[in-house]
């Protein structure tokens, strides 16, 4: 089947239907993936892994749907758990669709899931795919600018700040009037390089909003940080280690930056080195550096005076053999989850001693050993299967930049949407975060709908699509009155309508006006004089080439005259008298379009009424009539097949009976034409034509023999 074959268009009864459906995340936290379908339009927004898996049982649930029929997939920012997938998508499956994310999330994509490849590539369970995938990734992904607001087959899409790392956008998308915000991973509230998370321009009729951190709300962000120096100077004091694991690009250069004020302004501390252990982080940089404009505007003005981003007292590891482990420092290291690579060797060798302490400074995924050892187990096994002690301190302190319930509950409240669906977030925290907003909503007299889907369950939300057409071209060139009617060519791309003149065609889509040339050929059995004179009296202004003269009844023209008329300024007329056997007959031509159609019937009618029937088939009948009276079947059939031919002759011409072998035989346009009348076979080589003459036959031998119908 076709990619055309599969964008039919959207049922009547379910067009204003639209199906939201997570592939990912759905009460749970990782593989962001969810579907939006409306009126035959199909989005993806973000496509991750989850990382508390690895190979394939990371991904999305991708065989749910067809992924041939998505037309553009969103990528809201370069996080692993919401853009690793990407890549697989694109070079692995049928995906066909276009691909958007922001230009910083682009250029650290690249880098990212480069060290992605690398790192898989050696697992047990193998690569999901490979450089070449990603580098035909790259090419195809397009960029959109925050606030811009770009067209996609009839889905407009509109990009907004979410705050949450640099590039990270909400996705708002409106399709026939319905608008649906996307908000990925966001935060209503401005940190020390990133604004908070825009409020979109026109509320949205749906939101689909992350639900991470439920009903908890996060300490103030001054309160923070200055809990978390505290842990630090507290570990470094008694003379331990401090882990910080850390996704390597986004909380880390938010952590980089506290660090690095903190060492400024604390002289005690400044011969304690602090470790950036990852090669991707300092990579990063460039681009940070790079997108300063993207970014608040304190660091904007701190970036007048120096680079925010060159750190003094950090130093940057290549791998653990260069860590001068001989006593106190600070290390960030990646993953954040503790799953696998360096944060998870320095925890293992480091976790026994109690002087060392661990800060958990991400949001923690169920599932991972990050989660596990927030509830201070006393052992913990080692990636080698060995039990390990765990005695070092333990502490969450989240700069992870997911909205918290008051953020969530007075962003919902500020874009009132009647309809909001909860994904990214595990389902205890979810359905807590459900019961409080459904409170929020009946305290405040709103009305609000809340769905909380798992993965791969649809919702299903009615909305009724706005049907409204923008007038361009030539017919745009005049403003019209209220209420005036405008005609001209009603044109859908998409989900979007357009009224133009058809020489716009052209100008504003791929289409180009085209002129179908119809053609009619009808067998004429009385004078054609008659005909004209029936037409000029139905129609003002037929005009022929020749004078009408003298109209005399059963009068016919020499053989081989001809004639033409016009009528009606639409269909041209055509005669010519019975010549060497070919009867006489009319052709009528005109150029296809409502009105000459119109026309154009009204003259086949009356041509038909004031043509009679062939001669000699009143006699044929009579003869057949009373043959059957006398109960002589086969004379019978010998007369209706002479009718049959008389008929045909008619209709297409040529048409002659073989009594010996019971065949009427037919010769139309060179090709020729059988009837087995006996076995009611036709026989031809075109087989359109071969159709319409079996229609013919069988429409005749139905009149022949019409349905008897018994009195009472």
């Amino acid at each position: 089947m076709s990619r055309l074959d599969k964008r039919k268009e959207p049922d009547p009864e379910e067009q204003d239907l639209v199906e939201i459906m997570p592939l990912g995340a759905g009460q749970e936290v990782g593989r962001s993936c969810v579907i939006v379908k409306y009126m035959g339009k199909t989005i993806m927004m973000d496509c991750g892994i989850h990382p508390g898996f690895s190979g394939e049982a990371s991904l999305p649930f991708l065989d749910t749907i067809d992924l041939d029929t998505v037309d553009v997939m969103l990528v809201t920012h370069f996080h692993l758990d919401h853009c690793a997938a990407v890549p697989y998508v694109v070079g692995r499956t049928n995906f066909k669709g276009r691909v958007f994310m922001t230009h910083p999330t682009k250029a650290i994509v690249g880098t990212l899931l480069k060290d992605f490849v690398k790192v898989s590539g050696g697992r047990t369970d193998g690569a999901l795919y490979t450089e070449k995938d990603l580098e035909k990734t790259l090419d195809l992904t397009e960029v959109i600018d925050f606030h811009q607001t770009i067209e996609v087959d009839g889905i407009q899409v509109t990009a907004y700040r979410a705050g949450h790392v640099l590039g990270a956008c909400m996705f708002e998308i409106e399709i026939a009037g319905m608008r649906l915000l996307y908000t990925g991973d966001y935060s209503r509230v401005p940190d020390r390089h990133l604004s908070a998370a825009d409020t979109p321009d026109n509320p949205p009729h749906i939101v689909i909003v992350e639900s991470t951190y439920g009903v908890s709300k996060h300490l103030p962000r001054d309160q923070r940080e200055q809990r978390f120096v505290e842990k630090v100077r507290g570990i470094l004091t008694r003379g331990g280690r401090v882990l910080l694991p850390v996704v390597a690009l986004g909380r880390a250069q938010e952590v980089l930056l506290i660090l690095e004020e903190c060492w400024n302004n604390s002289p005690e501390l400044q011969n304690v080195p602090i470790y950036q252990a990852s090669g991707l982080a300092r990579r990063a940089i460039s681009v940070y550096q790079t997108y300063i404009e993207m970014m608040n505007d304190d660091i904007k003005a701190a970036f007048q005076a120096s680079n925010p981003f060159m750190f003094k007292h950090v130093t940057h590891l290549k791998s653990s053999q260069h860590l001068d482990d001989i006593g106190p420092c600070v290390v960030m290291a990646t993953p954040s989850m503790l799953q696998s690579g360096l944060s998870r060797e320095l925890f293992e060798a480091w976790c026994e001693d109690p002087r060392n302490g661990i800060i958990i400074a991400d949001f923690a995924v169920a599932g991972t050993l990050a989660r596990e050892v927030l509830d201070e187990p006393k052992e913990i096994m080692s990636h080698s299967g060995h039990k390990l002690a765990l005695r070092c301190s333990v502490d969450a302190i989240s700069f992870s930049a997911h909205a918290d319930f008051p953020q969530t509950s007075d962003f919902l409240d500020e874009v009132n949407p009647p309809h909001v669906v909860l994904v990214h977030g595990e389902a205890g925290e979810m359905m807590r975060l459900k019961r409080a907003l459904e409170q929020r909503a009946k305290a405040t007299d709103r009305i609000r709908n809340l769905y909380t889907p798992k993965v791969t369950q649809p919702v299903h939300i009615r909305h009724q699509p706005r049907h409204v057409a923008k007038v361009v071209g030539r017919l745009a060139e005049k403003r019209a009155a209220t209420e005036q009617a405008l005609q001209g060519l009603l044109v859908r791309h998409g989900a979007q309508d357009s009224l133009m003149h058809p020489s716009d065609l052209p100008f504003f889509t791929k289409l180009h006006p085209g002129r179908v040339l119809q053609r009619q050929l009808l067998a004429l059995h009385k004078p054609f004089s008659e005909v004209r004179l029936a037409l000029e009296v139905m129609f003002e202004g037929t005009k022929g080439d020749t004078d009408l003269g003298q109209v005399t009844p059963g009068a016919m023209q020499e053989p081989g005259a001809s004639q033409s008329l016009r009528v009606g300024d639409a269909v041209n007329v055509s005669y010519k008298a019975e010549e060497c056997g070919e009867l006489a007959h009319v052709v009528l031509e005109w150029e296809g379009g409502s009105t000459s159609d119109m026309v154009a019937d009204a003259v086949i009618a009356i041509i038909l009424q004031s043509a009679g029937e062939p001669m000699g088939l009143q006699q044929l009948e009579a003869q057949r009539q009373a043959v059957l009276d006398m109960g002589d079947v086969d004379s019978a059939m010998r007369h209706e097949m002479q009718i049959l031919a008389t008929l045909l002759n008619s209709q297409f011409g040529q048409a002659h009976v073989d009594h010996q072998q019971d065949l009427v035989m037919l010769q139309v346009d060179q090709q020729h034409v059988i009837i087995d009348y006996k076995a009611s076979k036709v026989s031809c080589s075109d087989d359109a034509l071969r159709s319409r003459v079996e229609r013919a036959m069988q429409r005749l031998v139905e009149a022949m023999n019409p349905v008897q119908i018994e009195g009472r």
